[in-house]
């Protein structure tokens, strides 16, 4: 079945609730309950630590997973002036399909950076955040 978004309408609606952001980073995921939390604690300390004045959004991009994976991401918490959107994704299973609804929710809310990191990554650092966004950031790339 073909969709025209890949993005259910539970999560269209918390894009409207959040309306904006600077930042969008997507995590794609599929039964990653033992490697999610720390790379949502990389993304979140990074964002903290070299984008704090900066609107963002953590997009945790979920295959259907069958474990808790998405119950563990709900359960971290980020900082207060961040935003997580938890949601599993249209279309066919993979990450085509999880891309899409990360890239979809970066144009919706209009961000000025987009970055994406998989859900086990045990090497991520907070500073990854920086080394990911900083050319696009800084260098005021624009997305069109």
């Amino acid at each position: 079945m073909a969709y025209d978004t890949g993005l259910r309408g539970y999560t269209s609606k918390r894009i409207e609730e959040i309306e904006s952001a600077d930042i969008l980073v997507g995590i794609p995921c599929y039964n990653n309950e033992k490697t999610i939390t720390h790379v949502i604690k990389m993304v979140t300390h990074g964002l903290a630590k070299h984008y704090k004045n900066h609107k963002s959004v953590i997009f945790i991009a979920d295959g259907g997973s069958t474990d808790d994976t998405r119950e563990v991401a709900r359960e971290f918490e980020i900082k207060p002036w961040q935003e997580k959107i938890i949601s599993i994704y249209r279309g066919t299973g993979g990450k085509g399909s999880a891309f899409r609804s990360v890239f979809e929710t970066a144009k919706r809310l209009n961000v000025k950076a987009c970055m994406v990191v998989d859900s086990d990554l045990r090497s991520i650092t907070s500073n990854w955040v920086k080394y990911l966004l900083e050319p696009i950031v800084e260098s005021r790339f624009v997305i069109s």
